[in-house]
């Protein structure tokens, strides 16, 4: 009788072994498909966080280069950050975004910030239908160190035009919550949002910057927001990502929207080398900026107001996942 519960006992265990070897292992698309084939109940738990930390570097040396140009060593480090969670009836999403560039001209012996970003998102929502939620989100946005204009491409120490939280953004709104099932399009439109812009530096609120009144170290509105995220992967190494943010404020020139976009190509390499396009835009009515000097009757004017902010950044560098 020993000898035969051995034997099945045996049995079961190489039966168990050869189901797990001829099992193969879901990619993360087939995963993420097999999660979302049915609707959640309500005991339904799905966590996912992904992170990813980014390094990018560069170098130029020139010594006798008859042709010119100037050495310069760069450095862009950036971490991105996502929570999920699924809970059935209740959803949770959160995403940290944080970014500094450095670029070092040695034969200037100056140093001059490329890159700087402090981001965080929240949002919580009540599913009503499958793809569909009533969410309140928080979202906060500022960076890290001062910024100087330049002159005669040198930082001027006497030229500040931002620091941390000069400007600092934050919007609580509370609306609708779109998420396709696959994850790759998620738009929140929020008709009530509270929208609040800080300037904490004395000479910049004092200098009424970024909107806030002179003297002044915040300004307050109440508008409309859309929050539009989109992800296209075409390939295993080769995805876009578009993000677009637009406000208006109902209580002054509702017309004048805000607008910040973010546009990501992302290219792999191999598993921890890529390649990364990115494009930022910003317009904001309340922003008076110090555009190219018009020429009137030969004579250079001044030239302030709103406008179109733009950076774009072409990046090789090292790619963790965290």
């Amino acid at each position: 009788m020993r000898f035969f519960v051995v034997l099945v006992f045996i049995s079961l265990t190489h039966a168990g072994m050869w189901a797990q070897t001829i099992s193969t292992k879901l990619t993360p698309e087939e995963e993420k498909a097999l999660r979302n084939s049915a609707a959640p109940s309500n005991d339904t738990l799905l966590y996912i966080r992904t992170g990813q930390f980014h390094v990018h570097f560069s170098q130029v040396q020139l010594s006798n280069w008859a042709a010119g140009g100037q050495s310069n060593l760069s450095l862009l480090t950036k971490f991105d950050q996502n929570w999920n969670v699924d809970r059935g009836r209740f959803g949770w999403d959160s995403e940290l975004h944080l970014a500094y560039g450095l670029l070092h001209r040695p034969e200037d012996r100056v140093i001059i910030k490329t890159d700087d970003r402090i981001e965080w998102s929240t949002k919580l929502g009540y599913r009503i239908t499958p793809s569909g939620f009533l969410t309140c989100m928080a979202h906060f946005r500022s960076q890290f160190a001062p910024g100087y204009g330049l002159e005669n491409g040198i930082p001027a120490k006497n030229l500040l035009n931002s620091n941390f939280m000069a400007p600092g953004y934050g919007v609580i709104a509370a609306g609708m919550d779109y998420k396709q099932t696959d994850g790759g399009l998620t738009v929140f439109m929020a008709p009530i949002t509270f929208k609040a812009t800080w300037v904490l530096d004395d000479s910049l609120s004092a200098a009424g910057a970024f909107g806030v009144q002179p003297g002044e170290r915040q300004r307050y509105e109440i508008g409309g927001y859309l929050k539009m995220n989109f992800t296209k992967s075409f390939s295993e190494d080769v995805s876009y990502a578009i993000r677009l943010d637009l406000f208006s404020n109902f209580l002054n020139d509702p017309q004048n929207i805000d607008i910040y976009s973010d546009h990501v190509l992302l290219l792999k390499v191999n598993p921890w080398l890529t390649t990364s396009i990115s494009v930022t835009m910003i317009y904001d009515d309340d922003i008076t900026l110090t555009k190219s000097p018009e020429i009137i009757d030969q004579v250079e004017v001044p030239n302030l107001g709103p406008g179109l902010q733009l950076k774009q950044v072409l990046s090789v560098g090292i790619s963790i996942k965290v």
